[in-house]
């Protein structure tokens, strides 16, 4: 394989050029993003101008900020072309414009260096076009390297070799999209829309369709196209306002004039209520309306979806699946829809079978291996399941029928894998995966309850899971850390704990069930030792005489946090949402979390330098005070709940596999657990402070009278409780401290409000 890349440009500085810089900033690349001037603005100018856009207000807002301004150099494509010339990568993310990509394609092979290999970032646009006046040694280090929008959170990237593409110029790009962007790259062939877009935007049109066709409105329609067929849970049309409608314009006009085969262009039509909508100037979210619009009223904010029948507006009410909707099980709830004979039935055969049969139909067109497409969907358009899995899910011989029987004729290569088979990926000899699974710990237990498991990773080293839902840290669940954390401590065959929890999350803190049904049927004792049981479990961690690593992702949360703030180590990924949110529900941190961020931040500061205590307990209380979480793990470090030594990775998939060598790692060097000991009070002065910053924001409206309760309960504990300035503390004080607060904002009416309303809403009450 050739050299590494370790610089980039990428030319081009719209909301997608500019993400792709940021991007490739983040991962450690050299970045230099490169536009024309325009008019008296200067192409350094408005490519400057776009970086600061992606990192105030788009989709990088609490990212490694420093990291990218540091890695990211603005340029003006006129004046500073010869900075292409030592560049490894180029990726050219123009209009989607295919004069403008070709005259672009020539500046760059014009100024960049003989070896450096050259991108366009098209989401239609065939690369043989692209490249077509291009001479053939210019070819064999050119590639379409299409990211899909918004970058930041987007898994999927797909490759488009031309026919004269050097296989290793392709390796190496894989590499880089893997190991340093975080990505997963497929290959895809050159044909229109390649994998995601082929598919996705049929699917989405066949829901427009559908919906026009069954005279269903569009708050129906999504109730249909959500959760239940396995795709994104807010359903085609909150998706379609949520990409915008003029893209989704763009993207309909490019495949119906498209060169596709003539079973797919009935598919392919331009429905009217798109055109319609968008012709009226409203495209969606970026325009405050699209499909659903929402006003500020009197009342609050209502929210109001197009009835397309009538062209107006009207208010939004909960539409239901129907009948077959009481179905607990999600298999078979699709199923009966499917096969039975509700109302429902035509549209969801149709929104479902459609972009299935298209997918068998075109797989040899679009795609190297028909399981790409699954991954494809998967990644770039956020499908639960794939629509081969899903196919097999619902059983693929039954499926395979009523396609027929919908008019939708399988083609042979399809009806013969299933007829030797009986499914897609039944006798497919499934690839090894690269990283680590959960799953392959499963049958290794070592203890387990309701909640939790402990299982044997090998080499050493234990794993330590949730299995609740939404990974909430519940009382059984700590009881088995304390029993896990006594089994590795005290077992020869263990010398490390991995901490991972499967799904996108870490956790999202304790389980307000049980806190709510405690309060409510009075059983406060109760719920005061199940708060004894969460700080002893967080601290036996933390002092263990073996490395505790935690592999943490996506949120963090409440209860989720602490347990990640009391382990030896973390590694990371990048998105990591890390924060005490517990004032959201009227409540306190009481799982050491105030504790072990106090300790930290004041670490080794003595009475002399009461002023910089002062400074670090406000800057931790204030954003507690808010409810506020970190929106990236480098902002998780720079807010405390992640150290300096802990590692931040790129690569979801290799969390559990980084974590499981980190533990290794730490053991093999004589891991030594932490000291005891104790934090300088900020005492009466400390709390004064404090709370002077509270009125202030009380009286400026920015938090309710109830907030200010919890926030006073909250500078106590920072402040040392009754302890005077200068005062040594233990954290046994900040966790009796911690405790007290928690237990008696449990007695208020107004906390279990909070609690509730959360619960039945997923938002909080500011009461």
């Amino acid at each position: 394989m050739g050299k590494t890349i370790r610089k980039m440009a990428v030319v081009g500085a719209g909301t997608m050029g500019a993400a792709i810089a940021a991007c490739g900033a983040r991962a450690g690349l050299d970045v230099i993003l490169m536009v024309r001037g325009k008019g008296t603005v200067s192409g350094r100018d408005r490519a400057a101008k776009a970086v600061e856009d992606i990192l105030k207000k788009g989709e990088m807002k609490g990212s490694a900020e420093a990291r990218i301004r540091a890695a990211l150099r603005p340029a003006d494509m006129q004046e500073e072309a010869t900075l292409l010339e030592d560049c490894d990568l180029v990726i050219e993310a123009v209009a989607e414009d295919l004069k403008v990509k070709q005259s672009t394609m020539a500046f760059i092979f014009e100024n960049a260096g003989e070896s450096c290999i050259v991108g366009t970032n098209t989401s239609n646009i065939s690369i043989a076009d692209i490249a077509e006046k291009l001479p053939q040694k210019f070819q064999r280090r050119f590639l379409g390297i299409h990211f899909f929008n918004p970058v930041r959170y987007m898994d999927l990237v797909e490759l488009i070799p031309h026919p004269e593409t050097d296989p290793d110029v392709i390796e190496r790009v894989k590499a880089l999209i893997n190991d340093r962007f975080g990505k997963s790259p497929i290959l895809c062939k050159d044909s229109p829309g390649f994998i995601a877009n082929r598919i996705g935007s049929m699917a989405l049109t066949s829901a427009m369709n559908a919906a026009v066709d069954e005279k269903y409105g569009f708050a129906k329609a999504d109730a249909l196209t959500g959760d239940l067929i396995y795709r994104p849970k807010q359903g085609a049309f909150k998706l379609l306002d949520l990409v915008g409608l003029d893209i989704s314009v763009h993207t309909v006009d490019y495949m119906a004039d498209a060169p596709i085969p003539d079973y797919e262009k009935p598919f392919r039509n331009k429905p009217a209520v798109l055109y319609d909508i968008t012709a009226r100037g409203y495209l969606g979210n970026k325009t405050g309306s699209g499909f659903y619009k929402k006003e500020k009223s009197p009342k609050g904010t209502e929210r109001f979806v197009w009835d397309w029948q009538n062209q107006e507006y009207i208010p939004l009410q909960r539409e239901n699946m129907g009948e077959f909707g009481a179905i607990k099980d999600k298999r078979e709830r699709l199923r009966a829809v499917l096969f039975g004979d509700f109302p429902e039935t035509p549209f969801v055969r149709r929104v479902v079978l459609e972009p299935m049969w298209l997918s068998m139909m075109a797989a040899g067109d679009i795609s190297f291996d028909w399981r790409d497409i699954d991954a494809a969907l998967k990644g770039g358009y956020n499908w639960v399941k794939g629509p081969f899995e899903l196919c097999d899910l619902l059983g693929a011989e039954e499926i395979l029928a009523l396609m027929e029987k919908q008019g939708l004729m399988p083609p042979a290569w399809a009806k013969e894998k299933v007829a030797k088979d009986g499914a897609f990926y039944a006798g497919e000899s499934k690839p090894v995966p690269k990283y680590l699974q959960l799953e392959v710990f499963r049958e290794k237990t070592v203890a387990e309850n309701s909640d939790a498991v402990l299982t044997d990773m090998g080499d050493g080293v234990a794993l330590f899971s949730l299995r609740t839902k939404a990974n909430t840290y519940t009382i059984p669940a700590a009881q088995l850390m304390l029993q896990a954390a006594e089994e590795v401590e005290q077992s020869n065959a263990f010398r490390a704990m991995v901490i991972c929890n499967p799904g996108p999350n870490l956790g999202a803190g304790a389980n307000l069930y049980e806190v709510a049904g405690a309060i409510e049927t009075g059983q406060l004792k109760m719920l005061e030792k199940g708060v004894e049981i969460f700080q002893k479990a967080n601290l036996r961690l933390k002092y263990l005489k073996k490395p505790v690593v935690c592999a943490a992702r996506g949120q963090a949360l409440g209860g989720s946090a602490e347990l990640m703030l009391h382990c030896g180590s973390v590694v990371a990924h990048q998105e990591l949402y890390a924060g005490l949110v517990e004032m959201g529900v009227g409540l306190v941190p009481s799982g050491g979390g105030c504790a072990e961020l106090l300790f930290r931040a004041t670490e080794g500061l003595q009475y002399g330098q009461m002023a910089r205590i002062i400074a670090a307990i406000d800057e931790l209380v204030l954003p507690i005070a808010q409810a506020k979480y970190s929106m990236s793990a480098e902002e998780a470090m720079k807010n405390g709940y992640l150290r300096r030594g802990d590692f931040i990775i790129a690569k979801a998939d290799a969390l559990l596999e980084q974590a499981k060598a980190t533990a290794i790692r730490l053991a093999e060097a004589g891991w030594l657990p932490p000291v005891k000991g104790t934090v300088t009070a900020a005492g009466e002065s400390g709390f004064t402070h404090l709370m002077a910053t509270v009125n202030v924001m009380l009286q400026g409206r920015m938090m309710t009278a109830y907030d200010a309760v919890i926030v006073e309960k909250l500078a106590r504990i920072f402040s040392g409780g009754d302890a005077l300035a200068g005062e040594p503390v233990t954290e046994e004080d900040i966790l009796f401290l911690e405790r007290k607060a928690f237990m008696e904002l449990c007695e208020n009416e107004k906390t279990l409000e909070r609690i509730k309303g959360m619960v039945a809403t997923g938002k909080p009450v500011r009461n």
